[in-house]
């Protein structure tokens, strides 16, 4: 009997013992967790800002990253302010992902810099003078890993062409506004590349205007446009969301036809290309802070990319009315954890470089439902 009870506790222990370590384990695990600010340059809840996070959070899922978000609420002020706050007031992050707004970047970098965090930054927001004081990444700003972008100049000429091309398949004659975002940012990169197609057509722009990213404020401006120029029959936006106000400012004319069209691949517009609504959307960009993320990952474990680049460039794609039917299934998504972003890391694939495109999402999703 004494062997018999000795048996069952000797086996109860083993069990406790594998408990016990299975805790202390994932409790190290936790512990050894990359941590990681996300600088959301708009406010909670902006559709595309928001999808970029929900997919980051996918992202530092799978990869363990503790990833925390701060909100520069479309202002590089308060950018700034809730930046140096989260620095000074909590645990300093292993790396920071963030979009640099024109005329805050070289405050947000020091300041970066002031606490030796590692950075990425999205998107190529600074021009100019500006670009030229903080030159590029690893040059002025050590701390300053590399940039994640898309070719802006590019995107917009693509949709440019997209809405041309309509006007041509409905024989119209075009007549053409722009709807752009801020002053000096990357909204007038591709209004340069709308301008570059326009004069590769003969045409001309009969005038931009500055809506500051804003639904609201392109209906009003949109208004004004049309009253002023009633020939109008495209207008293009530097975002969906304004596109969104356009829309809604013209949708209860019928003549003449509006063709619109905008950047972000957001839900509402793409149901409304494939309502024949609008007739095209530029995006892809919202997996840009996942793909961030891995490239961190791949850093900490080691991997010299951003030790010999200094940069990675994607494409976007365009969705328009003829192709919309490839692309039914981005209107609905809501949980994004098919995403495999595992696959895309170099110290796991033991790739040389980065492959970051869009149709991730086709190749992925379709995986998932197999």
């Amino acid at each position: 009997m004494l062997k018999f009870w000795q048996a069952i506790l000797g086996h109860d222990m083993k069990i406790l013992l594998l408990v016990l370590c299975l805790i202390v384990s994932s409790q190290a695990a936790a512990s050894n967790a990359i941590s990681v600010l996300f600088v959301n340059p708009s406010i909670e809840g902006e559709p595309f800002w928001a999808k970029v996070q929900a997919i980051m959070e996918v992202a530092a899922k799978q990869n363990n990253v503790k990833l925390d978000v701060i909100y520069g609420e479309g202002n590089r002020y308060i950018q700034l302010a809730e930046l140096k706050k989260y620095l000074q007031y909590r645990a300093t992050p292993d790396y920071v992902v963030l979009l640099n707004y024109p005329g805050g970047a070289e405050q947000s970098m020091s300041l970066l810099e002031k606490f030796n965090v590692k950075f990425i930054t999205l998107e190529q927001t600074i021009t100019g003078e500006e670009r030229a004081a903080i030159l590029g990444p690893q040059a002025h700003f050590k701390f300053w890993l590399g940039e994640i972008y898309h070719d802006n100049y590019t995107a917009g000429f693509m949709l440019a062409k997209a809405l041309l091309e309509k006007a041509t398949a409905n024989a119209l004659t075009p007549h053409v506004v722009a709807i752009n975002g801020h002053y000096g940012t990357e909204s007038d990169a591709r209004s340069d590349g709308l301008k570059a197609y326009l004069k590769t057509q003969g045409l001309s722009l009969n005038q931009t205007v500055y809506a500051g990213w804003s639904k609201s404020e392109a209906m009003d401006k949109t208004k004004k446009l049309i009253k002023r120029y009633p020939d109008t029959n495209i207008i293009w936006s530097a975002s969906d969301l304004m596109a969104l106000g356009s829309y809604t400012a013209v949708k209860e004319n019928n003549e003449p036809p509006y063709l619109i069209g905008g950047f972000d691949w957001l839900i509402d517009n793409l149901n409304l290309i494939k309502q024949k609504k609008l007739i095209a959307s530029v995006g892809g960009h919202y997996l840009m802070g996942g793909w961030a993320l891995t490239t961190l990952v791949d850093y900490h474990n080691g991997h010299p990319f951003w030790q010999n680049n200094t940069k990675v460039e994607f494409e976007l794609g365009v969705i328009t009315q003829d192709n919309i039917h490839q692309y039914d299934y981005l209107i609905d998504i809501d949980d994004w954890t098919f995403l495999d972003f595992k696959q895309l890391s170099l110290f796991h694939t033991k790739q040389a470089h980065y492959v970051f495109d869009v149709s991730q999402l086709r190749k992925d999703k379709s995986q998932n439902q197999d």
